[in-house]
């Protein structure tokens, strides 16, 4: 069931928990294009960027920082910097062509993100090595690839490709080389990883606009297998979608899903934070 998070109402997108499930960055729609953290704790909300244009952030693993595209004047590349402000905003990168954050390997070292490849005109799949600033490609091709998620042991990064001719969610070795696993059918996209690597969720669109939250059982190790998608609910209508960079979250526990859910007030966008609970009992439920 759906549960508003706190008292944050306002034009957010693309949410993000911290490690340890109590924050939450998020951004802002509309012409301010600030960072925002939300303490749940609390029930407070503070700015995390106040210049320029930000529109995802993403944790580093120790929940010290967080990785962000900003961008004042021309194309937006990644940057980071302290959640608590003891470290100033320091870029990651320099590229004509835009890039956004993906997920960040366990031990905080490397971070998958995707660009625009303007000649293309699609996205590929590039990973940043925090220690020397060195970007290296992980998947480019003709198709647009986004949405990479690696796994919470390292060894796999599941992330959305057009290479059928519709968006589909597929897994590959990280860092590679490796072959590649179709996981979602009859589309996907939004892959997010279970906090244990036993399972991996995706949305998809269903009828009415209605979002389709899925569940694949996954074996990471000794090699990659997978079952069969099973749905697990489906979600109303005015859901967020999702683009090329992931918006939503599950919680440390695995027991919750956060989501933005659309609405209007006053002639304005407005959206509000909501966690789905207790997915679990739904699926267990015995059918009528």
């Amino acid at each position: 069931r759906p549960e508003s998070v706190g008292p944050f109402k306002a034009p957010f997108f693309g949410p993000r928990l911290s490690p340890d499930g109590r924050r939450i960055i998020v951004a802002s729609l509309g012409l301010e294009g600030f960072l925002h953290l939300l303490d749940l704790d609390r029930g407070s909300v503070s700015k995390l960027t106040t210049e320029g244009m930000a529109e995802w952030g993403i944790w580093s693993p120790d929940g010290r920082r967080f990785a962000f595209d900003w961008v004042e004047t021309g194309t937006p590349n990644l940057f980071w910097q302290g959640v608590d402000g003891s470290s100033p905003m320091e870029r990651l990168t320099q590229s004509p062509n835009m890039q956004f954050p993906g997920s960040w390997s366990p031990d905080g070292r490397t971070l998958a993100f995707i660009e625009r490849d303007n000649v293309a005109d699609n996205y590929d799949i590039l990973v940043l090595h925090v220690d020397d600033r060195t970007v290296t490609p992980f998947l480019k091709t003709r198709f647009n690839e986004s949405n990479p998620q690696i796994s919470p042991d390292g060894r796999w990064l599941a992330y959305v490709s057009s290479e059928s001719g519709r968006d589909e969610v597929y897994v590959r070795p990280f860092p590679g080389p490796g072959g590649k696993w179709q996981v979602s059918t009859g589309g996907g996209f939004d892959p997010l990883w279970s906090r244990d690597d036993r399972e991996l969720f995706y949305r998809k669109d269903g009828e009415k606009g209605a979002t389709e939250i899925y569940a694949v059982d996954v074996r990471p190790s000794p090699g990659f297998s997978c079952g069969k998608p099973r749905l697990l609910f489906t979600g109303p209508d005015d859901l967020q979608s999702g683009g090329a960079i992931s918006v939503w979250d599950i919680s440390p526990d695995g027991r919750r899903f956060l989501m933005v859910r659309m609405g209007q007030r006053d002639s304005r966008p407005v959206t509000e934070l909501v966690l789905v609970q207790n997915w679990l009992k739904e699926i267990e439920r015995p059918a009528p």
